[in-house]
């Protein structure tokens, strides 16, 4: 049974295990003889709303999240991922030099980007 907050008319509160569909109850203090109603619940919990990541862990998104997940994923792509699309052999320099995967130097040996080419 869940636990509702009743307050009576003379301004008297208390809090009772009861069904959910008791409305009312005599009041809890004896030289009072008026009856409690049941309140509508008050929510205190957080004003801004925050999606849930891992609801078994309760981690929340934090404000600036998505930013910093996103700067996770982009420095994990250029530094593990790129370089190996590079060394699997599956792509031609052409794909590879028009993805910004790889550049060639002045010597006309080729280079792997490990960073986004806007931040070179």
């Amino acid at each position: 049974m869940p636990k509702y907050t009743f307050r009576c008319e003379n301004g008297h509160s208390d809090q009772k295990t009861v069904s959910s569909k008791t409305k009312s109850i005599p009041c809890s203090v004896e030289s009072c003889q008026s009856t409690m109603e049941r309140q509508m619940p008050i929510l205190n919990g957080q004003s801004n709303v925050t999606e849930v990541v891992d609801k078994y862990m309760g981690i929340v998104w934090k404000e600036g999240q998505r930013e910093l997940v996103k700067e996770r994923h982009d420095e994990y792509y250029w530094s593990v991922e790129v370089p190996r699309l590079v060394n699997s052999g599956t792509y031609s320099l052409e794909t590879m030099l028009q993805n910004g995967w790889v550049w060639i130097d002045d010597n006309e040996h080729i280079h792997t980007h490990t960073k986004p080419l806007h931040k070179r």
